[in-house]
């Protein structure tokens, strides 16, 4: 009894000692508190991708993000790389969302080749780059090649090719019935990539023709014509599916081409062996075969609309209008000029022949009204461009193929025709050889005296800014520019660039000249007379 009393106690106790009963213990550590926010900024811009011509700099901007990071004071930075490649000073922009922009150009004086490693930008507290900030700097790996214009072909990039949506393809003349030259798409200059290169398509247009962008292209393919010969291309990598030989007519010719709803249409032949040919866009067999009258002229493009064809052509000049099966609509007489192309904003069709606009109803020919300039002289016969249609009723144009003549001593003026009220709105002398492009109420052209691109207001004529190509051996432009949402192409004797809308600085630049196209697959086309170069710009 005495034991089984002990043991009962001793059981008890050990459960109260269980139980938390007579004692306690040490208090739990309290969890350690977080860290702080780590400050950092991320590049959002991406990778540095360009081609530069040599003996030219190029416009770089880098976007970063800022997070758990407030600048101290101002924010400074300095750009540097292993190559030198970068020049100073850098740019420092608030985006207002946390966000900054650092722009800076690269050294014109590198040699040709390719350059590639890590830029690194310091972020400073002081305009000399002595104190750093939170955040002492950021990288973005660059990949640059120099062109010369001796550099070889670096080979070819086949990308897949798709379509840009809400992007036509380039149809005629400076790309649509309107002439403006425009694609509707954002491009990224880092994006752009030489695709191909091949021989030029040989066009054989002769005289004053600065302006003549003679490739097309729809459904995957482009189309040239030059040598006596119309031929489709695949844009994919340039190789030729298709020809036609005009040998065959009593006098062969070929001119620029259009194409719509899977047909090309060419003016083809001169004097009484002068046609309008419309082409399967397939396989090039002949879809329609209508005659028209020519001395020896060249044309720019037709443009088609409504199911009809509007051309250029007239033995003493003259416009027709022909169905796509190949009927007459209607034939106008106008002054004797040629190389010029009709224009359209969808309703009215427009015929620019430097001493008026005239303005017809596209399917009876009814001229609705008549637009002179009393300055014009008809020098030349001819006019080496077309009129652009712009914005509430502006229709611009000059007498192009006037400015080659006298060196240019002759010049001539950039005009504004309203065509709501029917009289000539504005003039600006200067020399204007190649046909403006146009967006969103600015126009991009090219002038001779002073040699200079301008961008002007639609509504007055007025100077908006200026770009002066930057190589001493750059005299002229050689074809009408082509413009996106935000960059304009513009070909010099020497290089085609590339140049940023906003900073009106060049972002991109290549060693090659020559009529320029932007097709609906993302695919910059740089015809010069020795090769035509493709580029990806997508």
């Amino acid at each position: 009894m005495q034991g089984m009393h002990w043991a009962g106690l001793l059981l008890t106790g050990t459960l109260l000692s269980a139980c938390g009963g007579g004692g306690s213990s040490p208090a739990p550590t309290p969890p350690a508190p977080p860290p702080p926010p780590v400050a950092s900024m991320a590049v959002q811009s991406g990778n540095i991708a360009r081609v530069v011509a040599q003996d030219t700099s190029i416009h770089i901007e880098v976007t970063a993000q800022a997070s758990n990071f407030t600048p101290t004071g101002t924010l400074y930075a300095s750009a540097s790389d292993g190559d030198s490649l970068m020049q100073a000073p850098v740019t420092v922009s608030s985006n207002g969302n946390g966000s900054y922009t650092f722009a800076f150009d690269t050294q014109a004086s590198k040699a040709s080749g390719r350059y590639s490693g890590k830029l690194t930008i310091k972020l400073c507290s002081d305009a000399a780059c002595t104190t750093a900030q939170a955040v002492p700097s950021i990288s973005v790996p660059y990949d640059v090649t120099v062109h010369g214009s001796n550099s070889a072909w670096p080979g070819d990039q086949l990308t897949p090719l798709s379509a840009w949506n809400g992007v036509p393809d380039w149809t005629t003349f400076q790309g649509n019935n309107a002439h403006t030259g425009y694609v509707p798409v954002q491009i990224q200059p880092d994006q752009l990539q030489l695709r191909w290169k091949r021989g030029a398509p040989n066009a054989s247009n002769s005289g004053y023709n600065a302006s003549i962008s003679p490739l097309v292209t729809a459904n995957g393919r482009f189309f040239a014509s030059g040598d006596k010969k119309l031929t489709a291309y695949q844009e994919s990598d340039g190789k030729a599916v298709w020809s036609y030989d005009t040998s065959g007519l009593t006098y062969s010719g070929v001119n620029p081409p259009a194409v719509d709803g899977g047909v090309v249409y060419m003016t083809a032949g001169q004097q009484n062996s002068t046609y309008m040919m419309g082409f399967d866009a397939a396989d090039g067999s002949v879809r329609m075969k209508a005659a028209m009258s020519s001395q020896w002229e060249s044309f720019l493009p037709p443009i088609v609309q409504g199911g009809a064809v509007y051309a250029n052509a007239g033995t003493y000049g003259g416009m027709y209008a022909l169905t796509t099966s190949g009927e007459r609509l209607f034939y106008a007489d106008l002054s004797q000029t040629s190389m010029w192309s009709p224009a359209s904003d969808g309703r009215t069709i427009f015929a620019y022949t430097g001493d008026a606009l005239t303005q017809f109803d596209p399917k009876t020919g009814a001229v609705l009204s008549t637009i002179r300039d009393s300055n014009f002289s008809n020098y030349v016969y001819q006019v080496g461009g077309a009129a652009v249609v712009g914005a509430n009723g502006g229709v611009y144009a000059a007498a192009y193929a006037n400015g080659y003549l006298n060196g240019g001593g002759i010049g001539n003026a950039l005009i504004r025709f309203d065509t709501a009220k029917g009289f000539l709105d504005w003039r600006v002398a200067g020399v204007y050889r190649v046909t403006p492009a146009y967006a969103e109420g600015v126009l991009y052209a090219p002038n001779t005296n002073p040699y200079r691109l301008e961008a002007r207001a639609e509504t007055d004529g007025k100077l908006l800014w200026s770009w002066v190509p930057p190589v001493s051996g750059e005299v002229s432009f050689q074809a009408s520019p082509v413009v996106s949402k935000n960059l304009l192409f513009i070909s010099t004797n020497l290089n085609t660039y590339a140049l940023d809308l906003k900073s009106h600085k060049v972002v991109w630049s290549y060693p090659a000249h020559g009529y320029l196209a932007i097709s609906q697959n993302g695919i910059l086309y740089i015809q010069s007379p020795d090769a035509l170069v493709a580029v990806n710009l997508k």
